[in-house]
């Protein structure tokens, strides 16, 4: 197995239709399958509004086509509340965080300073919709964890630099084993006829793999990645640790 850290979103996505509502964690090549490139991603820091769930993305799962390694979505923006408040400040927090990262690691700037800061700079007001504290937390652990880790190649160690949490010294797999004794998936796959429409049956998916929602964010929102080489779909699904 190959792993690539945070890849740029346009290595992961075939256009930008998800930008600033899904996080790319890593990509991965398989032994047995070296001509395909498989991508974690994450929806952390939006809500799901659950009267928008469609068959190909709901608060248990999303489904993307394969096409040419890259993800095409294939569900609704609707589904995340808050989208469209959270593209449209995106492109503004990553400008922002490209300039001052740097400082923001060197004087491990807190989570909420950080997102008081950022309200105020952006002029965000409370929405029913957008939860913009749980948005900026998301997007500033994501960006600082980045970022540490380009520094330091030391993955996962933003709880330790920015919030004092106590180290773990355990280095991290990354990616986790799903086939066999893996409780969170073990519930998944008990619960499938609950979770999944008739159209999709993870049978015919092979698994991929798992990553650690709180390892890229405090969030343990994991996310588990199946693949289904007869109709080249990925089906990227979320359980809570």
């Amino acid at each position: 197995m190959r792993i690539k850290l945070y890849p740029n979103f346009n290595e992961v996505f075939i256009d930008d239709t998800l930008k600033g509502i899904f996080y790319p964690l890593c990509s991965i090549v398989l032994d047995q399958y070296p001509e395909n490139v498989f991508h974690f991603v994450s929806s952390n820091g939006l809500w799901i509004n659950e009267g928008f769930e469609t068959e190909y993305n709901t608060f248990h799962y999303t489904q993307f086509n394969l096409i040419e390694n890259k993800y095409k979505f294939k569900g609704s923006k609707e589904l995340y509340k808050g989208a469209e408040q959270a593209q449209n400040i995106f492109d503004r927090l990553e400008k922002d965080f490209e300039h001052n990262g740097k400082h923001y690691l060197k004087t491990k700037t807190s989570t909420d300073d950080y997102i008081e800061n950022q309200k105020r700079n952006l002029n965000l007001k409370a929405d029913d919709e957008f939860d913009a504290d749980y948005y900026l937390q998301t997007f500033y652990e994501f960006s600082i964890n980045k970022l540490n880790f380009e520094l330091t190649n030391e993955f996962g160690a933003f709880k330790n630099v920015i919030e004092g949490w106590i180290k773990n010294d355990q280095l991290s797999s990354i990616v986790y084993d799903i086939s066999s004794n893996n409780s969170s998936f073990t519930d998944i796959e008990m619960n499938a006829v609950y979770l999944f429409p008739e159209s999709i049956n993870i049978s015919d998916n092979e698994k991929i793999g798992q990553v650690i929602g709180c390892e890229f964010f405090t969030d343990g929102n994991d996310s588990n990645l199946l693949y289904n080489k007869n109709d080249g779909t990925i089906l990227n699904i979320n359980s809570y640790s």
